[in-house]
């Protein structure tokens, strides 16, 4: 669709006279070009001005007003040169400053002589050893390699690697320069990365279903805190492989992006979940978050009595295309606010995420989402 023919459309569909689109149209082009426009799920051809004529024609004659300025003054869009951004942000404001804290701890030096030769080849001990694994496939470890200055045999891009790969990641750690005045090294702390989470549930709950905890970080505690076994003739190795026994464990746990919403979850839950299989004692951990989305953001939607009356109309919310087995692992009481009720305004440049509202991101015959997502389960 070429822009003229999405600008007379808008204007019809929104009943705007000359003057007023003249107005809009120049907010709206700034808006796709600087970002919109560059959204990795819109098809090929389709730009942000052409989804949005599609969009308003979708919703209530009498309801597209208030839509419209939902999208202009209260839609957040993370592009993909910010994310990157917060990726690079993730060593100096939070790693960098915990390995400085220890290389101080270990040295036994006061905080003013942080810049002492001494604190300085500690510091690069615990640099060195410090294990890096990525949660998911947005982790951009790749991106934190880079701009850290990691090596490659001390990042995971997934928390299941194979024995081979520990033993070579262990071994290259004991060969290192830097750590031979250490006698039989292991990786001191450890640093999960993730990019975004809006409820925290992913990464670890309590299903009331079967009594069980589930999610990412359920199952990467489970590996570091489970020594190997022989199970038919072969060593079964965990990342626990790569980990002084005797030593507590040592746990950062970074995002780029967070709710304050899915910190308190995560460190809830992981709280809970320690206590009950008695590792509150073997394992510490801290949550670190680049940008945090503060709760005002969800509660201003859903203290917005117009806004929601437009979110939970039948004709805007497609219950058989938003709501799956995976949805209902959330609070489903007011599914038109998305997963587990997180009423979130937020679109990132690679896809948007199911905790925002669905009437930005759902896609069904009867309504097209202005950013519609691709479902990751």
């Amino acid at each position: 669709m070429n822009s003229n023919l999405a600008n007379q459309l808008l204007a019809s569909i929104m009943k705007w006279d000359a003057q007023t689109l003249a107005s809009e149209r120049a907010a709206l082009e700034f808006m796709g070009s600087m970002k919109y426009d560059a959204y990795d799920r819109y098809m090929p051809g389709m730009r942000f001005m052409s989804s949005l004529v599609q969009w308003l024609n979708d919703i209530e004659e009498e309801d597209r007003d208030e839509a419209y300025k939902f999208i202009k003054e209260k839609l957040v869009f993370i592009s993909s040169t910010q994310m990157n951004y917060l990726v690079d942000l993730l060593y100096d404001s939070k790693i960098r400053p915990i390995l400085l804290d220890m290389a101080t701890t270990e040295t036994g030096m006061p905080s003013y002589k942080r810049s002492s030769n001494v604190v300085h080849n500690r510091f690069e001990i615990e640099k060195r050893s410090a294990l890096v694994v990525g949660l998911s496939d947005g982790a951009h470890t790749d991106i934190l390699r880079r701009s850290a200055g990691f090596s490659n045999e001390q990042v995971l891009t997934n928390y299941y690697p194979d024995g081979k790969k520990l033993k070579d990641m262990l071994d290259e750690l004991r060969k290192d320069d830097k750590l031979k005045s250490i006698e039989k090294p292991y990786f001191r702390r450890i640093f999960l990365i993730d990019d975004f989470t809006a409820s925290g549930k992913s990464f670890i709950r309590y299903d009331e279903s079967d009594g069980k905890y589930h999610g990412k970080l359920k199952k990467i505690i489970d590996e570091l805190c489970t020594r190997g076994y022989v199970e038919k003739g072969q060593k079964i190795e965990h990342l626990s492989y790569l980990l002084n026994p005797e030593q507590k464990i040592q746990i950062d746990i970074l995002f780029s992006i967070a709710t304050e919403k899915a910190k308190t979850s995560i460190k809830d839950n992981l709280d809970d979940y320690l206590k009950s299989v008695g590792w509150q004692d073997k394992v510490e951990f801290n949550i670190h978050i680049v940008q945090l989305l503060e709760d005002k953001l969800s509660n201003d939607i859903k203290s917005d009595n117009n806004l929601v009356r437009v979110l939970k109309k039948d004709k805007h919310f497609v219950e058989e295309c938003v709501i799956s087995k995976s949805y209902k692992v959330g609070k489903n009481d007011s599914p038109w606010l998305g997963f587990d009720e997180c009423a979130l305004p937020v679109v990132l440049a690679h896809n948007t995420p199911n905790n925002s509202l669905p009437i930005i991101w759902q896609d069904a015959e009867r309504f097209h989402g202005l950013f519609p997502r691709i479902s990751r389960h």
